[in-house]
Parts: C-alpha cells; sequence; structure tokens
C-alpha cells in the first residue's frame, strides 16, 4: 500500500471538515443541555417569585432586617439548589457522552468548569475538549441571572417596606 507523503505547509481539507464536524457536534450537544439549564432556572425563577411573595406577606409584621434577611434567605437557598441541579444536569450528560477528564471526578470536573473556575490543566478526554467553555459559559450566563434575581429581591423588599411605611403614618 503506497504512502501519501505529507506536504508541510499543504492544507488536508479532509482533516479540517472532520474536526470541523467534531466542533460542531459538541457545540450543539452543550446547546442542548445549556437550554435545559435555561429551563430550570426559568422555572427557578418563578418558583423564587410564587415564594418571596408568600415570604413578604407572612413576615409583613417582622423588623425590616428579619423580613429582608427571610426573602434574601429563600432566594439564595432557592438559586443554590438550582445550580446543583444544572451541574448536575451537566454530570449526567458527561456520563452518557462518556465523557471523562484525568485525575478528577465527572462531577468535580463539571462543577469546576460551570462556576469558571477552570485552572486549565484538565481538559475532558474523548475528543471534547469544548465541553469545559461551554459548561463555562453555561454556568457565566446562569450565575448573572441569579445575581439579578437577587438584586430585584432585593428591589422588591424595598418596595414592599416603604409601601408598609407610608400606610403606617
Amino acid at each position: 500500500m503506497p504512502r501519501r507523503c505529507k506536504v508541510p505547509g499543504r492544507f488536508d481539507f479532509g482533516r479540517a471538515m472532520r474536526t470541523t464536524a467534531v466542533m460542531v457536534n459538541q457545540i450543539l450537544a452543550g446547546a442542548l443541555v445549556s437550554l435545559l439549564n435555561f429551563g430550570i432556572h426559568a422555572v427557578m425563577t418563578g418558583l423564587i417569585v410564587v415564594l418571596t411573595h408568600h415570604v413578604a406577606g407572612r413576615t409583613d409584621d417582622l423588623h425590616v432586617f428579619m423580613q429582608l434577611t427571610a426573602l434574601l434567605m429563600v432566594t439564595v437557598i432557592v438559586l443554590t439548589l438550582a445550580h446543583v441541579c444544572k451541574i448536575a444536569l451537566w454530570v449526567l450528560f458527561m456520563k452518557l457522552a462518556g465523557i471523562t477528564a484525568p485525575n478528577l471526578t465527572v462531577f468535580e470536573f463539571a462543577f469546576e468548569n460551570y462556576v469558571a473556575l477552570g485552572y486549565g490543566d484538565v481538559v475532558a478526554g474523548g475528543g471534547w475538549r469544548l465541553i469545559g467553555p461551554i459548561m463555562a459559559l453555561n454556568g457565566l450566563l446562569l450565575v448573572g441571572w441569579s445575581v439579578a434575581i437577587i438584586f430585584e429581591v432585593m428591589k422588591m423588599a424595598d418596595f414592599h417596606i416603604v409601601r408598609r411605611e407610608r400606610r403606617s403614618r
């Protein structure tokens, strides 16, 4: 069988197409998991709205500090549980796809990348090099969304407190 001579500097179109197909598959798979995570976060946002309105009504007779503390605790607990669920979804995807990371469990790899802590020393195996950055982008978007929720709850609490003070005058 004759060997093909690789000419330095010559473009290998077949290799480029295979590499592009692998990247597109990784991006599509990551996009699907990201969309599922966005859905989870949207549901949790709705749950937070309902719970905080309920807690605000139940804590109306408490001091402002206690009421704000109760509202923020509910918000942060629900958001933390939501983020752990989304990391678990990434872990499930990685297990189903057979993605591994050297010297780390899949959960450690997913958690590290989701919070964009990635030290850069561990890359997913099996040709899934893009899954870490996709996870990090997904996590950054959702953590930003969580910060916006926390600020909105604080704004709602401030509005509720000002309204309560006006009624008491």
